[in-house]
C-alpha cells in the first residue's frame, strides 16, 4: 500500500514540476552581442537583466563629459535588474563612469544634482554598494540611510530611503575620477514600487 501510495505522489510531483516548466517563459536576447538581455517569467516569479548602454538611465544626472567604464572582458559595467515576485520585489539599476576631472569636482556636481532625490547624506569611503532590506513593514526607523560600513578613499552620496535610494559612489582612479550611480528599490508585502 505505502508503495502504492509513494509512486502516486512521485508522479504527481513530476505532474507538477511539467506543467510548471510548462508556464515558465524564457527570453534571451542576443541579435546584439554587447547588449545581454535576459527575461525569466513564471508563475512566481519574474526577473528582467539588462545590460545595455541604455539600460543603465537610473534618473541621477551623468557628470558632464564622463564616459560609461569601457567593457572588461564579460562586464558591460552597468545593469538594469528586475526581480518581481509573491510578496517582495527589488530593483537595482547601477552604472560606472569615468571622467579626467578630480574627485572633488565630482562630488561637487553631486552635492548638488542629489537634492533633487529628497535629503542627501555623504559618508567618507565605500560601503561596497548599497545595503539591501526587504521589510514587511513601514517602520521609518529602518528606512534611513547610513554610512555605518564606509571605508577607504572616495565618498558615497545617498538621498532617499533604504527602499527608494539613490546613490553616486566617488573614488579617485589615476588622475581622474571613477564613480558609479544606483537606484535601488525594494518592497515587501505591505510596500509597492
Amino acid at each position: 500500500m505505502n508503495n502504492v501510495v509513494g509512486k502516486s505522489l512521485f508522479a504527481l510531483m513530476i505532474a507538477s514540476l511539467l506543467l510548471l516548466l510548462g508556464a515558465c517563459s524564457i527570453n534571451v536576447d542576443d541579435k546584439d552581442k554587447k547588449d545581454g538581455k535576459v527575461d525569466i517569467q513564471t508563475p512566481f516569479a519574474n526577473l528582467k537583466v539588462d545590460s545595455s548602454e541604455k539600460a543603465a538611465d537610473n534618473g541621477i544626472p551623468i557628470y558632464p563629459g564622463a564616459h560609461l567604464r569601457p567593457k572588461d572582458k564579460d562586464d558591460t559595467h552597468s545593469v538594469n535588474l528586475d526581480l518581481g515576485a509573491i510578496g517582495f520585489g527589488l530593483k537595482v539599476i547601477a552604472a560606472e563612469y569615468e571622467t579626467d576631472d578630480s574627485p572633488e569636482k565630482v562630488k561637487a556636481f553631486y552635492l548638488d544634482k542629489m537634492k533633487a532625490f529628497g535629503s542627501t547624506l555623504t559618508c567618507n569611503g565605500h560601503s561596497g554598494g548599497s545595503d539591501v532590506h526587504i521589510s514587511p513593514h513601514k517602520d521609518d526607523n529602518d528606512k534611513k540611510l547610513t554610512c555605518s560600513d564606509t571605508h577607504g578613499d572616495g565618498w558615497e552620496i545617498k538621498a532617499g530611503s533604504d527602499d527608494n535610494e539613490h546613490l553616486v559612489s566617488i573614488e579617485p582612479h589615476g588622475s581622474g575620477t571613477r564613480f558609479g550611480t544606483v537606484l535601488v528599490q525594494t518592497h515587501g508585502k505591505q510596500d509597492t514600487l
